[in-house]
Order: C-alpha cells, then sequence, then structure tokens
C-alpha cells in the first residue's frame, strides 16, 4: 500500500518557533535552516534533515548532549563535540515514518555546556494515504459515541467504499444503489452500542483501490489507550504501532510481516532484562494462524517476523488479535486482511 507523509522540522534555542529559511540564533549560536519540509514520502521509510549550528561567538562552544523526546527519532552523536569560533557541524535528524494516518511529532533537546535550557527542535507529521481520512482517527472521547469520517482520493480518481470493519458502510451523502462512484465520501460510525471495556483499538476501511486496500482508523476513548494495555510497564516494553497490515490475501494464503515494539523504561534507565526476548507469537483468530520467524534487535527497539497464515475457509475482513509473548509479559498486536477469491 503506497502512502504518503509530510514532516516539517523547526529547531528553536531557548526562543519561539519560527519559519521560512531564517536562522535560530542566541548570542552564540545560530542554527541553519529553522524547517524542513520533506514533502510527500512512503509510510515506513527513513527522512532524513541536515541541520547546521554555527559558532558566531568568539569562544568555543561545546555541546553536552543531543537527545529526542521520541525513540522514533536518531540523531548525530555530538555529545561532547566543540564548535570552533567561527567553525559549523551538522546535526542529522532521522524520523522513522509511522504506517498508520494522522500526524506524528517529535522533539529534539540540544544542550550546550554551561547552559540549562536546552535547545529544542520540534517534528511535525502528517500521514497522507492515497484514500485520506479526515479526521485520521474516530473520536470517541469523553462520551462521544458517533461521527463522520471523510474519505478523500488525493488523485481525483473515483473509488468505492466496500466496507468498513467488513459491514456495508453508512453514507452521509451517497446513494450506492442510484450514485455513481466518486473521489470523495462521507462515511457515518457509530459505536453507540458498544460499551468502552469492549471497544477495539482500530476501525478498518475497505476500498477497491489496489494501493489502498484497507485504511486503519485509531479508535480514540479512554478504555483504547493506556488502560487496553495495563502490564505494559509491568513487562517493559509497549508497542508504539499496534495494526499490521496484511493487505487483500487468498484464504489459505500466508504473508510475512514485521512488528516492531519498544522498551518502556523512561529515558536515562535501563530497560527491564530480557524485555526483548520473543518466545512466541500466537493468534487468537479461528481464521489464522501466527508463527514466529526472526527477531532483531536494535538499541531499545525490537523487531520480530511472523507468518501469518488464513484459514481455507476465512473470507471477508479478518482482524486479529496477535499475542506476542515474552521472558517479561504478553502483548498483542492486530493484524488486518482482506481474504478475497
Amino acid at each position: 500500500m503506497a502512502t504518503a507523509i509530510r514532516f516539517m522540522i523547526m529547531i528553536a534555542l531557548g526562543l519561539s518557533l519560527c519559519g521560512g529559511a531564517q536562522s535560530t540564533a542566541t548570542e552564540s549560536l545560530v542554527i541553519e535552516p529553522t524547517s524542513i519540509d520533506f514533502g510527500a514520502i512512503a509510510p515506513g521509510s527513513s527522512q532524513v534533515g541536515i541541520f547546521t549550528l554555527h559558532n558566531r561567538s568568539d569562544k568555543p562552544l561545546q555541546i553536552a548532549s543531543a537527545l529526542p523526546s521520541c525513540k522514533c527519532t536518531t540523531l548525530t552523536n555530538l555529545t561532547g563535540v566543540e564548535i570552533a569560533p567561527g567553525s559549523s557541524v551538522e546535526l542529522k535528524a532521522t524520523l522513522e515514518a509511522p504506517r498508520s494516518p494522522g500526524k506524528k511529532d517529535a522533539k529534539v533537546f540540544v544542550t550546550l555546556a554551561g547552559q540549562a535550557k536546552p535547545a529544542i527542535a520540534k517534528m511535525e507529521g502528517m500521514v497522507t494515504m492515497p484514500v485520506q481520512p479526515s479526521p485520521p482517527f474516530l473520536d470517541a472521547l469523553k462520551g462521544k459515541r458517533n461521527g463522520v469520517i471523510d474519505l478523500t482520493a488525493g488523485d481525483g480518481k473515483p473509488f468505492q467504499v466496500i466496507a468498513v470493519d467488513g459491514a456495508a458502510p453508512v453514507f452521509a451523502d451517497f446513494d450506492p444503489s442510484k450514485d455513481a462512484p466518486r473521489s470523495h465520501y462521507l462515511i457515518r460510525w457509530d459505536l453507540s452500542m458498544v460499551a468502552d471495556e469492549q471497544l477495539r483499538q482500530w476501525m478498518i476501511v475497505q476500498t477497491s483501490r489496489e494501493d489502498c486496500p484497507l485504511i486503519p482508523l485509531r479508535i480514540r476513548n479512554e478504555a483504547t489507550g493506556i488502560r487496553f494495555d495495563p502490564e505494559a510497564d509491568m513487562r517493559g516494553w509497549f508497542l508504539p504501532e499496534s495494526i499490521v497490515l496484511a493487505g487483500v490475501m487468498k484464504a489459505g494464503g500466508s504473508a510475512d510481516l514485521s512488528v516492531t515494539y519498544e522498551s518502556s523504561a523512561p529515558k536515562g534507565k535501563p530497560s527491564r532484562p530480557q524485555w526483548n526476548e520473543v518466545q512466541s507469537v500466537v493468534s487468537s483468530s479461528p481464521d489464522a494462524h501466527a508463527q514466529l520467524l526472526t527477531t532483531t534487535a536494535k538499541d531499545s527497539f525490537t523487531t520480530l517476523t511472523m507468518r501469518f497464515t488464513l484459514s481455507t475457509k476465512a473470507s471477508g475482513l479478518v482482524y486479529a488479535p496477535v499475542t506476542i509473548q515474552t521472558a517479561t509479559g504478553n502483548g498483542r498486536c492486530f493484524v488486518a486482511a482482506w481474504v478475497q477469491p
């Protein structure tokens, strides 16, 4: 599924953020540029921004630390680097794009030796899919139980909304028995009959677009946040993105899928021993089987690859909870697949 994401990075050194190609400055340090626009990028890709730190003073400046607020962001290791008077160094910031639609932000904190207040680098982005939902989530917070999602094809080409969570969609402005396919739809959603403790984390929209057959919509509710996974801190890891899209599959078919989970240890604290030792993956759906293939650990992340196999009787939309069993405890991700003949 081809998707795109738009990021904006703004850096400030203890000052208010400003846009354009102007520099952000203190009495001694100037950072150029203050913002970088990557434009449209693919989901799951890495976007790299280069910033230049100039020493405008007549004394050397030393970087004490450069740290991100989000582990999805990596930076050039500039700790201890000294910038001579009149010289400059590059700061490379890399942000990993998520795979589901919605805003993404993170900050980078750059601290100079002898200064208590860090420089702040703010990263902001919006995942944009070929068929873009607006808003890119279901707002079911504070007792809200229904609403409307706008689905628009970015290229203006007509498409069809086949189903929402496997059921016929409820249109706000379209009659599929009379109207021709269009590039824009308003879809009604209603969770009024679902108790908080029974809410899922994701609603899945199925479309006729080959490049966007499944659209995951996060259900935002008090019960689908921290309360949805209360053992994350105890076991020492969590899933930053719990949905895995298998796309279109055939009954009885298999797909090798990857999911990444992250240490929940606070910044500067050690991770729980054995937190990243995966023992197995188990599907609780009768329509699918999951088998652990490989695991790869890097810093505070572990990526596992599993073979996801559908039952020969599977049909329609499959939304399969998959339990990741580790040495410290279990957590769940969710695999969505559209079974077609």
